[in-house]
């Protein structure tokens, strides 16, 4: 896998990067600012640079709009990743299609295949579709175990929770993308107003601070982690605030097997105005990865480590 970055008008040459994880490509050393892209070839994902460093995340005691799952709010510090500006549209899923990902047993993990197998899906529900159907509609209507084997596929992670939440709020703790106005329906696509998905960037005044569109509404984004309501209160507990994700491993130390549902982020089309809070950065949902609804979709990460190369 490779790509090829795009840059802006100023970049910090002091590091070289290297992509963890899955992708085994070798970044060039600029560090992109806000603004420029990275563009994965294997899917042509325009990606952005999320850098190193701590974000506000979950909410204040004290916040009406706010679930119990949302708190308490805290500081976390995340390594450096690139994430994708647009959820994964149809036009980039056909290719992962076009290539027999659903074919491919080495894309899917063990329940996610056995899923596969027992539904014999060969493509998400909305595919080809009429209405949703648009190049750059997102992808509309995927499991969690669907957007995994992609993942896979593309050389590349589902976000985390505490990813999607840095690149969607930014530093500032935010409860909006675009600040603290209420959802209206230049903002983002919910409510129905329009009634299905939109073409990716088409709210560009909803745009997030680190340069991430469709963060809330369009369709909802699934993230790498196990739900568990109690999670941020464990993470406060045990200072778990470095890159915190509950992914297998600690889904089995602590003993969660209980917790089958996996974190969904941002609210969809559907959303509707008396939920506005699942529209909001910290608002965590959930659902099982074989679930599979239109407004489910999702956005994918390469996350990075610093390379001593080229100093």
């Amino acid at each position: 896998m490779g790509g090829e970055r795009v840059m802006g008008d100023k970049a910090d040459k002091r590091r070289h990067w290297r992509a963890g994880g899955d992708a085994s490509i070798e970044l060039p050393p600029e560090v992109v600012r806000l603004g420029s892209y990275y563009v994965s070839r294997r899917d042509d994902a325009k990606m952005v640079f999320i850098p190193e460093g701590p974000f506000i995340m979950g909410s204040v005691e004290d916040d009406i709009f706010a679930a119990d799952n949302e708190k308490p709010q805290r500081q976390v510090t995340l390594s450096a990743y690139l994430i994708d500006v647009f959820p994964v549209t149809n036009a980039a899923y056909a290719r992962f299609i076009e290539e027999k990902g659903y074919q491919h047993r080495d894309y899917w993990s063990e329940a996610g295949w056995q899923w596969k197998e027992e539904l014999g899906a060969e493509a998400p529900l909305a595919w080809r579709q009429r209405g949703w159907n648009d190049p750059e509609q997102p992808m509309a209507g995927v499991s969690w175990y669907e957007a995994d084997a992609y993942c896979h596929w593309a050389g590349k992670q589902l976000p985390t929770e505490a990813q999607w939440e840095k690149s969607a709020r930014g530093s500032d703790g935010r409860r909006y993308p675009w600040g603290e106005e209420f959802p209206t329906r230049q903002l983002a696509n919910f409510n129905d107003y329009v009634g299905r998905t939109t073409k990716v960037g088409s709210y560009p005044q909803g745009v997030s601070p680190l340069g991430c569109y469709d963060m809330s509404g369009n369709v909802n984004n699934w993230c790498r982690d196990w739900y568990w309501d109690g999670f941020y209160h464990y993470c406060a507990e045990h200072e778990l605030n470095a890159d915190p994700v509950l992914d297998d491993r600690l889904r089995e130390e602590l003993a969660l097997q209980d917790s089958e549902a996996k974190c969904d982020r941002g609210g969809g089309f559907a959303t509707g105005w008396f939920h506005h809070e699942a529209l909001s950065c910290p608002a965590r949902l959930a659902w099982h990865p074989g679930e599979r609804n239109f407004w489910n979709g999702f956005r994918t990460v390469i996350e990075l480590l610093p390379s001593t190369e080229g100093r």
